[in-house]
C-alpha cells in the first residue's frame, strides 16, 4: 500500500514529517491488529461500580449500546465489524458486584448482569478498546421491553432524525357527569387481603346458671364465704333430698299445676291436707286505718296473742313433769325454777337450779330434769351472745346428757347442741350433733327441727335456694310435725326473697287456712303475707295485713318499713293524703331508719317510682318536694346497704347526678350499681343511665375539641367499653374522630368501619372519608382498593366520586397495577373539574405511559400540562422534574432539538448543581448540541464538565468523548484527500 502526501503551500517540512509518522503509526497498528485473533476481557470492581474493559483485535466502529433484557446489555457493532473475532476466553467474574458474564453473538457483544437494578454508560478506551461501566440504580428494576434505555448513549452522535410535520394533537376533555352514581372503576384485581378468618368454633354451652329473681324492692343478699379450713355445709345423713313430687296445690286435697317463673313449671312443696275442722274462716279483728291526727290503736285484748315461751323451743320435759308433791321440797324447787324460766326470769331460775343440783341427795329423776332445765336456761341467758359463752353453754348441755344417756330428753338436747354450734359458726360440730340425732333417733319429734335450723341458717346468709329446700323438707317429710307450720312460714318468706310471689301466695294461703290464728302467735306472718299480696298487686289485702300487723305490734322491728309500705299502698290506691300521712308518720317516728328514709324518698319524688326511667325522674328532680334527693339516696346506700331498697337508691343517685350534669359522677354510680347488682332486673336501666351520661359528656368534650380526655374517659369506664353497641352513632363517630386526632388510627378505623356497609348512609360517607384519609396517609394501598370494592355501588356525588376514583388510581399505581390504574388516570387527566393538585398526577402518569409506548407527541402534550400544574400547585418537585424529562426525550425523539435544548436548560434549573441528575442533564445538553451541529457548544459543555469534576463519572465521560472526538478529527484530517 502506498500513499502520496501532497505538498501544500505553507506546510513546513517538519510538520509534514510529523504527519507522516502519525499516519505510519496508524497503518502499522492496523496491520498488527489484523494478525491478532482474540477478543480480551477484563474487569475492574469498585465500591459502587463494575467496569468491563473489552480489547478487540482490530479497530472498528463504535457500537450502539442498549439494554435488551432485565439483566442484559447489548453492544451492537456495525455489520461485519467483528468478523474474524474469536470469542473471549473464560473470565473470572466472582469478585464483580454486578457483572456475571460476556459472550459474542455475530456482531453483538452480550453482557449478562447479576441484578436488574442497574444503570450503565460506555465510551471508547484507546483505538481498539471499549469501556462499559455498570452501577447500581434501583430505578433500573422498573425497566420493561420497549421503554427507553435507562442510560442511553450520549457519546455516539445519533442518526439524523426525520423531522415530522407538527401535529394537531390536543388534550381530550372528559365529559362532566353531574349525576350521583357509583364509582366508575376498572376491573379491580382479586382480593389483596387475606380472607377473613373463619369464626371461632362455638364452645361447649355454658352450664346452666341458677335463676335469679329480683324485684324493685328485693335483692339477693351476699352469700356467706366459708374459709378453706371450714368443712362445707352438708345435708345431714338420712335427710337426703327426696324426688320432688309433682307441682301441686292442695288446700283441700285437690291437685293442680302452678306455673313458676322463667317460663317453666317449678316444683312447689306438697302441702299436707288441712283438717276439716280448721278449713272454715274465722272472724278476725277489724282493721282501723289511722286518721290524719290519730295514732294506730293497739289490738283488742280479745285478739291479743298468748304469751309465747321465752325460749326458742321450750323443753318437752317441762310439760311432761308430773305435779310435785307438797312434801317434796326438791320437786317444788324444780317446778318453781321452771315457772321463773317461763316468766322470763332467767337469772332467778339459774340461781335456783344451780342450788338444787348441788344437793348430793337429789333424786335421779329430779336431777335429770333439773340438769336439762339448767342447760335450757343457759341457752336462754346467753342467746344474744352464744359465741361469748359457748364453753359454759356447751358444758351445761353435755352434763345434762351425761346424767342419763338413755333419757328421752337426750334428742332435744342433741338438737340444742347442734343449734348452738350452728349459731356460732362451728359447722362441722353442728353437722355431727345433727347426724347423731337423725341416725339414733329418726322418729323423734325434734328431728324436723334439724331441717328448720338449716333453713334458718341459709336464710340468714342469703342462700335462699338452699333455705327453700330445707323448709320444703320440713313440710313434705314431716307433715304431722308440730314444726310444719314453722317450715311453711319459712318457705313463704324465702319465696318472697326469691321473687316467686305466686308460689309464696299459695303457701301463705295454706298457712292461713290451716292455722287461721297463727298470726296471733307469730304476727310476722302478717308482714310476710302483706309483702306477698303487695308484690302480686293485691293492694287492699296488703293494706289489711300491714295494718293488722302494725296494730298488733306498733313497736315491732320492721314497723318503720311497714309504715312506708302503707304509704306506698295508699299512693297506689290513689289516696294521696293518706299516703302523705303514713310517710310523715314514718319520718316522725323513725327519721334515720330505712323506713323513714324511704318515706323521705317518696315525698321528694312525689310518689312511688320503683321502676325509674330517666324521662320519668327528670321532671321530678326539677322540683323536689322534700329535702335533697341526693342526700336521701346516699343515706340509704350508706346506712342500709343490705336493704332491698339500696339498689333502687343507687340507681336513682346515678340518675340524679345525670340530671345535675355531673356526668363522671353518674358514670361512677352506674358502674357501682352494675358491679354490686349485676343480675338485678334494673340493670338495663343502670346501663341506659351510664350510656346517657357518657354520651352527654362526650358531646361536651367534642364541642371543646378535648379529644384526649374523651379517649381517656372511654378507656377508663369498662362499663362503656362492654356496652359500646348501645352508644349512639353520633357518639361512636365522635369517638372515632377523637382517636384520629390523638393519633390512634387503628381504633379510629375500628369505631368507624361498622358504618361502611353495602347500604349508603350519611354516617357511612363520613366513616368512608375518614378511613380513606387514614389509609392514604399510612400508604395502606391494599385497604383502599378493598374499601373501594366494598362501596363501589354507592351513589356518590360528583366530587365524592372524583376524589375516591383518584385514591383508587393512586393505590393501584403504588401496588404495581399501572395498567389497571391507567383508565382512571386518563379519565382524570381530561377532567377539568378535578383539583389541579390531583390532576397533575393524572397527566403525569398518562404521559409516562405514552412515553413507554413511544407515542412521543402524546407524551409531550400530557407531560407539558403536568409540568405546568406541578409548578402552579407547588406539588411534588421530583414528579415535575420527571415530567420535564419526558418532554425533553419526546422532543429529541421527534427531532425537535431546539425545543429539547430549551427544556434541558429549564431542567437544569430544577436540579442542584453537583448532583448526578444535574451532571447527567449536562451530558444530555451536549448530545443535543452535537445533534444540532453546534460543535463548539458541544465542546464547551463537555470541557466545562471535564474541568469542573475530572474524577467524577460524568467528568470522565466528558473527557472520553472529547478525546474520541479529537482522535476522529485527526484521523479524518490524515485520510482526507488533498
Amino acid at each position: 500500500m502506498s500513499m502520496v502526501l501532497a505538498r501544500k503551500p505553507g506546510v513546513s517540512l517538519s510538520l509534514r514529517a510529523a504527519l507522516w509518522r502519525l499516519l505510519l503509526a496508524v497503518v502499522v497498528a492496523a496491520l498488527s491488529a489484523g494478525s491478532a485473533a482474540a477478543l480480551s476481557v477484563s474487569t475492574v470492581t469498585k465500591a459502587d461500580t463494575d467496569s468491563l474493559l473489552l480489547q478487540f483485535s482490530k479497530r472498528g466502529g463504535y457500537p450502539a449500546i442498549s439494554r435488551t433484557g432485565p439483566v442484559e446489555i447489548s453492544l451492537a457493532f456495525p455489520a461485519g465489524t467483528l468478523a474474524g473475532e474469536t470469542p473471549p476466553g473464560p473470565a473470572d467474574f466472582n469478585s464483580s458486584r454486578l457483572l456475571e458474564g460476556v459472550r459474542l453473538e455475530g456482531d453483538t457483544v452480550i453482557v449478562r448482569l447479576k441484578s436488574d437494578a442497574f444503570g450503565f454508560v460506555g465510551w471508547p478506551e484507546g483505538d481498539q478498546g471499549l469501556k462499559l461501566q455498570v452501577y447500581r440504580d434501583p430505578a433500573g428494576a422498573n425497566w420493561s421491553p420497549g421503554a427507553p434505555s435507562a442510560t442511553p448513549s450520549t457519546t455516539w452522535p445519533p442518526v439524523d432524525p426525520v423531522v415530522k410535520p407538527s401535529s394537531a394533537l390536543t388534550l381530550p376533555v372528559t365529559p362532566p357527569n353531574p349525576k350521583p352514581g357509583p364509582l366508575d372503576l376498572p376491573p379491580l384485581p382479586p382480593s389483596l387481603t387475606p380472607s377473613a378468618a373463619e369464626p371461632a368454633k362455638a364452645g361447649q354451652p355454658e352450664a346452666a346458671k341458677e335463676a335469679f329473681y329480683a324485684v324493685p324492692s328485693s335483692m339477693r343478699a351476699t352469700a356467706l364465704r366459708v374459709s378453706p379450713d371450714k368443712a362445707p355445709v352438708l345435708r345431714p345423713d338420712g335427710m337426703a333430698r327426696a324426688p320432688s313430687p309433682a307441682l301441686t296445690e292442695q288446700p283441700a286435697g285437690g291437685k293442680g299445676q302452678v306455673p313458676g317463673g322463667g317460663g317453666e313449671l317449678r316444683q312447689a312443696v306438697k302441702l299436707p291436707p288441712i283438717p276439716p275442722a280448721l278449713a272454715g274462716d274465722e272472724t278476725r279483728a277489724p282493721v282501723t286505718p289511722p286518721g290524719k291526727d290519730q295514732k294506730p290503736a293497739p289490738a283488742a285484748k280479745a285478739e291479743a296473742a298468748p304469751q309465747p315461751p321465752a325460749a326458742d323451743h321450750a323443753p318437752a320435759s317441762a310439760e311432761a313433769t308430773p305435779p310435785a308433791q307438797e312434801e317434796d321440797h326438791d320437786a317444788n324447787t324444780l317446778v318453781a325454777a321452771q315457772a321463773e324460766r317461763l316468766a322470763g326470769n332467767f337469772f332467778g331460775a339459774n340461781n335456783m337450779l344451780r342450788s338444787l343440783v348441788l344437793n348430793p341427795k337429789l333424786k335421779p329423776d329430779v336431777r335429770e330434769e333439773a340438769m336439762h332445765t339448767l342447760a335450757g336456761v343457759q341457752m336462754d341467758l346467753h342467746k344474744d351472745d352464744l359465741a361469748g359463752h359457748y364453753d359454759e353453754v356447751q358444758k351445761a348441755l353435755n352434763e345434762a346428757i351425761n346424767v342419763n344417756p338413755n333419757s328421752y330428753r337426750v334428742p332435744e338436747t342433741l338438737l340444742q347442741l347442734g343449734m348452738l354450734n350452728l349459731r356460732v359458726g362451728n359447722i362441722p360440730e353442728a353437722k355431727g350433733y345433727f347426724n347423731v340425732l337423725t341416725r339414733k333417733y329418726p322418729t323423734d319429734a325434734s328431728v324436723p327441727m334439724v331441717n328448720f335450723a338449716w333453713g334458718e341458717y341459709y336464710f340468714d346468709r342469703g342462700e335462699f335456694k338452699k333455705a327453700e329446700e330445707e323448709y320444703k323438707n320440713v313440710v313434705e317429710k314431716f307433715p304431722e310435725s308440730k314444726f310444719v307450720r314453722e317450715g311453711a312460714m319459712g318457705m313463704a318468706k324465702t319465696l318472697v326473697r326469691l321473687g316467686r310471689y305466686k308460689e309464696a301466695a299459695q303457701i301463705a294461703d295454706y298457712i292461713d287456712k290451716r292455722w287461721p290464728r297463727y298470726y296471733t302467735e307469730f304476727p310476722q306472718i302478717l308482714r310476710i303475707t302483706g309483702d306477698i299480696a303487695y308484690k302480686n298487686g293485691d293492694f287492699k289485702k296488703a293494706r289489711d295485713c300491714y295494718m293488722l300487723f302494725y296494730n298488733m305490734e306498733p313497736d315491732a322491728k320492721d314497723a318503720d318499713l311497714v309504715l312506708a309500705k302503707l304509704g306506698d299502698i295508699y299512693a297506689r290506691l290513689g289516696n294521696k293524703p293518706g299516703a302523705v300521712d303514713f310517710y310523715n308518720l314514718a319520718i316522725k317516728d323513725y327519721p334515720d331508719s330505712e323506713g323513714g328514709l324511704v318515706a323521705k324518698m317518696r315525698l321528694a319524688e312525689q310518689g312511688v317510682h320503683d321502676q325509674p326511667t330517666i324521662s320519668e325522674m327528670f321532671p321530678l328532680f326539677d322540683k323536689p318536694q322534700y329535702g335533697s334527693p341526693e342526700e336521701i339516696y346516699r343515706s340509704i346506700i350508706r346506712d342500709h346497704p343490705q336493704s332491698p331498697l339500696a339498689p333502687l337508691a343507687q340507681l336513682k343517685l346515678a340518675m340524679w347526678l345525670l340530671h345535675q350534669q355531673n356526668y363522671p359522677g353518674s358514670l361512677k354510680e352506674s358502674a357501682a350499681y352494675l358491679e354490686r347488682y349485676p343480675q338485678s332486673e334494673l340493670a338495663p336501666k343502670a346501663e341506659e343511665t351510664a350510656i346517657t351520661a357518657f354520651e352527654r359528656m362526650a358531646a361536651d368534650m367534642l364541642a371543646h375539641k378535648d379529644y384526649d380526655r374523651l379517649v381517656a374517659a372511654y378507656k377508663e369506664y369498662r362499663l362503656i367499653n362492654t356496652n359500646r353497641g348501645l352508644l349512639s352513632d353520633t357518639t361512636r363517630l365522635g369517638l372515632a374522630l377523637a382517636y384520629l386526632r390523638t393519633g390512634d388510627t387503628a381504633n379510629a378505623i375500628k369505631e368507624a368501619s361498622p358504618y361502611i356497609g353495602p347500604k349508603e348512609t350519611d354516617n357511612g360517607n363520613w366513616a368512608l372519608t375518614m378511613a380513606m384519609s387514614v389509609y392514604q396517609n399510612d400508604r395502606n394501598w391494599r385497604e383502599i382498593v378493598e374499601l373501594a370494592r366494598k362501596v363501589q355501588g354507592w351513589r356518590f356525588s360528583p366530587s365524592q366520586r372524583r376524589g375516591l376514583e383518584y385514591l383508587v388510581a393512586e393505590a393501584l399505581e403504588n401496588l404495581g397495577e399501572a395498567s389497571r390504574a391507567l383508565p382512571l388516570w386518563t379519565k382524570m387527566a381530561g377532567d377539568r373539574d378535578l383539583e389541579a393538585e390531583k390532576r397533575c398526577y393524572a397527566l403525569y402518569f398518562v404521559a409516562k405511559e405514552a412515553m413507554a409506548k413511544k407515542e412521543w407527541e402524546k407524551a409531550q402534550l400530557y407531560a407539558g400540562e403536568a409540568d405546568f400544574m406541578f409548578k402552579e400547585t407547588g406539588r411534588d418537585p421530583d414528579k415535575r422534574k420527571a415530567a420535564v424529562n419526558i418532554q425533553i426525550e419526546a422532543a429529541r425523539a421527534l427531532g425537535d432539538f431546539s425545543k429539547a435544548l430549551k427544556l434541558a436548560e429549564a431542567y437544569a434549573k430544577l436540579c442542584k448543581e453537583g448532583d448526578d441528575d444535574y451532571a447527567g442533564n449536562r451530558m444530555r445538553i451536549a448530545a443535543i448540541q452535537r445533534a444540532m451541529g453546534d460543535v463548539e457548544g458541544w465542546r464547551a459543555t463537555l470541557t466545562a464538565m471535564r474541568d469542573a469534576a475530572p474524577e467524577s463519572l460524568y467528568g470522565r465521560m466528558a473527557a472520553s468523548d472529547l478525546a474520541a472526538s479529537g482522535l476522529q478529527n485527526r484521523l479524518d484530517a490524515l485520510t482526507r484527500p488533498q
